[in-house]
């Protein structure tokens, strides 16, 4: 799951400048059209479950990954993935996100992931889940922390992934955005991201 890209919208649709760059309004309508427009409220920004899906789907190799689902409640979002390695599984990640520490650019979720046969027989599940356990009994399970290793801007921490914001490349640039001597972005933010039915929440404000 990539959340890069869609940290990098909430925090565009910050700034009216940056969000209505370009063919504002033809790309608003085209968002409309499909259920990927954002939603703005006194709570704050609603990403939509089609509008997630989309930037997921544009972060992985199709080669490697496909997404097959992506379930959000209150209670946590759950992401399935059909993965082709050693045999075809599905990967279910579940996902919570916890405090956002924004003094120090950083959202932490908490997750855990589960995998299975993607096998539509009873003999193909018997076997692929049996394939999966040799699998990740030689190779250790951590599916999440193995695709994300090499990049600064995560850490792993047991059971939670941090995300440092000023250390992903396309945050860089809108995150040093200022007027005069005043960067932005010390002065406003993300101060919660919450799942509900079916899409994000991320409330902005002043920090």
């Amino acid at each position: 799951m990539n959340m890069t890209r869609i940290l990098l919208l909430c925090l565009a649709l910050a700034v009216p400048g940056e969000a209505l760059a370009g063919n504002a309004l033809g790309k608003i309508e085209e968002l409309k059209s499909e259920g990927k427009l954002p939603g703005f409220s006194k709570q704050g920004v609603f990403l939509p479950r089609a509008l997630l899906l989309d930037e997921i789907r544009k972060s992985l190799d199709p080669a490697k990954a496909q997404v097959k689902d992506l379930e959000l409640s209150e209670q946590k979002g759950t992401l399935t993935l059909l993965l082709h390695d050693k045999v075809d599984a599905l990967l279910s990640i579940d996902f919570r996100f916890q405090e956002v520490d924004w003094p120090n650019r950083t959202i932490w979720m908490q997750y855990s992931e589960s995998t299975r046969s993607a096998s539509d027989t009873l003999l193909g599940r018997v076997f692929g889940s049996i394939a999966i356990a040799v699998f990740e009994g030689v190779s250790g399970t951590g599916h999440l922390e193995s695709a994300i290793s090499g990049k600064p801007w995560f850490i792993v921490d047991k059971d939670r992934v941090g995300i440092l914001l000023d250390k992903v490349p396309s945050l860089e640039k809108p995150l040093s955005a200022s007027f005069g001597k005043y960067r932005v972005f010390d002065f406003i933010g993300i101060r919660s991201l919450k799942t509900e039915k079916d899409g994000i929440r991320a409330s902005l404000g002043f920090v």
